[in-house]
């Protein structure tokens, strides 16, 4: 008994190591700044987070994903740090360090299940994997960019069911198999990455378990009908909303031969970054070139001989094949094959699928101490050799997110090439007013990619904040023309004809945009404000209270200004003039 509650001891303080090692490291991070990609949406533009609403939270979308606890989780914070990016930086580290401890006693408690280690090697699991885990770089785009909260909440609640089930597993207990039920539906909420989760607690079943040779897999898979029956019904509230909102890429944007590509790439870039985590990138973008090639056939290949390999190695220990399966199958969801975005990968989506690898490879250290004693100190001495040299790895990776102009120098740097990182640069140096420096970014995504709609809308408003108004009617009329649900863009044309005094066109564009976003109150200010300029007070006020009734407090000023008879002019509150 004494020997037990040491080895706890020991497998607890490993944990702690690895929690502590986790959060140090991203200590920088609570310095860092939002970033315009995405931050925006969830963050500081989000007027939902600035109220707490179990309701709104619950039927919301952002940017077509369903996260409600993930919204949740930034209205805590937004109560408690207003909008400090600080705060949301500390939030998103200490739950990395959870995950880390969580993943150590993960590593544990599966090793003894399979019993005969000792308690230095039982040691040496949970420390490799919490340290492997915690401290390597392809962590970092889901701890320091603030958006990627879904990432570490769905994470925590996604480990903590597999703690349960492991609870389940020894004490038979239907408390243990709801609370493992609830942990998954939590995980989900954050984040519909998990809808695999039923697969993996199979493959639990399978190994390290045993339960599939014991119980049978009929009575194991009737066991997770309700996990089954969650992940479907989720997966289908998520395609429908990447749908409805046109998120999810049509297969005439990117046809399934490159979907396959990129999929059958994927598995193989993911390990490689994993061995070699270097020129680490925000956007890897997909190959102008990608389908069914010799290149498509080899990653092929080497899956095969990977699958067989794993297949071939059961002889030893199926601890191969079962974590190789659960590589595959949490990266399915966002392999590439139902493609979100213009991504060929993301380090993101590595975030969970990669504990199967840092314990696979915590097992084999603690496999090394288990076969001799002497082994311990070059083993140990190893761990923290490799902790170290990740670490180094990290901290350069971590700088990258410390602002915008960071993010896509670093994009820009590692693809010079690509339009993407110009864009998105382009558009940060408009939010800082230094409209050259996103002239010639802007320039320069349009040189290399001239059919990219994104540039010429951001071009277009840049020019109209200095001036050029007919090159920048002449962008957004290109925008309109090619993309004709492009609201953003008839906003921008509407906002660029009321600088120059032509308030039927701005009225027309502003009147578009109400039509394909009703419930945008913005919207119905800039019309009121161009009905203020025609002289049509009673349109004026009711597009005032329309935006107040839709929760934009900046309309009572106007509403209070056409009640006194005032008339309302570009210098007290146009929308270029806020913009400006």
């Amino acid at each position: 008994m004494q020997t037990k509650n040491n080895t706890k001891k020991i497998i607890l303080l490993a944990a702690f190591m690895s929690a502590a090692a986790s959060f140090a490291l991203y200590l920088p991070s609570l310095g860092f700044e939002f970033v315009n990609w995405d931050d925006h949406l969830y963050v500081y533009e989000n007027p939902d987070i600035r109220s707490f609403g179990l309701k709104q939270a619950l039927t919301g979308f952002v940017n077509a994903a369903w996260v409600p606890l993930t919204l949740l989780s930034f209205t805590i914070d937004y109560a408690l740090w207003g909008l400090d990016p600080f705060g949301y930086h500390l939030t998103n580290s200490v739950l990395h360090a959870a995950n880390s401890f969580l993943v150590a006693l993960l590593a544990a408690r599966l090793a003894a299940v399979r019993g005969g280690l000792g308690t230095r090697a039982v040691f040496v699991i949970a420390l490799s994997a919490g340290l492997l885990f915690g401290l390597h770089p392809l962590r970092v785009e889901s701890v320091a960019w603030v958006t990627e909260r879904k990432d570490v909440l769905n994470a925590f609640f996604f480990l903590l069911g597999l703690h349960a089930y492991l609870n389940y597993v020894q004490a038979r207990k239907a408390s243990s198999y709801v609370l493992t039920l609830v942990f998954f539906v939590l995980s989900l909420l954050s984040k519909p990455m998990t809808i695999t989760m039923p697969l993996v607690l199979l493959i639990l079943d399978y190994y390290p378990l045993g339960r599939s040779a014991r119980d049978g897999w009929r009575r194991l898979i009737i066991e997770k009908t309700p996990f089954l029956a969650v992940s479907m019904a989720v997966g289908i509230l998520n395609i429908w909303s990447h749908n409805v909102t046109s998120v999810i890429v049509s297969t005439e944007a990117l046809p399934l031969h490159v979907r396959f590509h990129v999929a059958a790439r994927g598995y193989l870039f993911y390990i490689y970054k994993t061995f070699f985590p270097v020129k680490l990138a925000p956007l890897y973008p997909i190959g102008a070139k990608w389908g069914i090639d010799l290149l498509f056939s080899l990653y092929l290949l080497a899956l095969s001989a990977i699958t067989a390999l794993a297949l071939y190695l059961r002889k030893w220990s199926k601890a191969f094949i079962s974590a190789w399966a659960y590589f595959i199958i949490t990266l399915f969801p966002v392999i590439g094959l139902l493609q979100a975005g213009s991504q060929a990968a993301a380090d993101r989506f590595t975030y969970l699928p990669g504990v199967s690898l840092v314990i696979l490879a915590a097992a084999g250290a603690g496999w090394a101490v288990m076969r001799s004693k002497k082994a311990f100190p070059s083993v140990f001495v190893s761990v923290i050799a490799l902790s170290a040299v990740l670490s180094l790895l990290t901290f350069r990776q971590a700088a990258v997110w410390k602002d915008s102009i960071a993010l896509w120098d670093h994009q820009i740097s590692l693809y010079p090439d690509h339009h993407r990182g110009y864009i998105l640069r382009g558009n940060t140096y408009l939010g800082m007013e230094l409209f050259e420096l996103a002239i010639r970014d802007l320039d320069r995504a349009l040189e290399i990619e001239p059919g990219s709609i994104e540039a010429y809308s951001i071009r277009g408003s840049t020019f109209i904040n200095v001036g050029r108004f007919e090159e920048g009617l002449a962008d957004l009329t290109m925008v309109v023309a090619e993309d004709p649900g492009n609201k953003a863009a008839y906003m921008d044309r509407g906002t660029a004809y009321a600088v120059a005094g032509r308030y039927r066109k701005a009225l027309k564009d502003f009147l578009k945009a109400a039509k394909l976003d009703p419930s945008d109150a913005s919207t119905h200010i800039e019309i009121g404000k161009v009905y203020m300029h025609l002289g049509d007070i009673r349109k004026s006020y009711l597009n005032m209270k329309k935006a107040l009734d839709l929760g934009d407090s900046r309309a009572s000023r106007f509403l209070k200004a056409i009640k006194s008879g005032a008339q309302v002019t570009r210098k007290n509150g146009s929308r270029t003039g806020d913009r400006r």
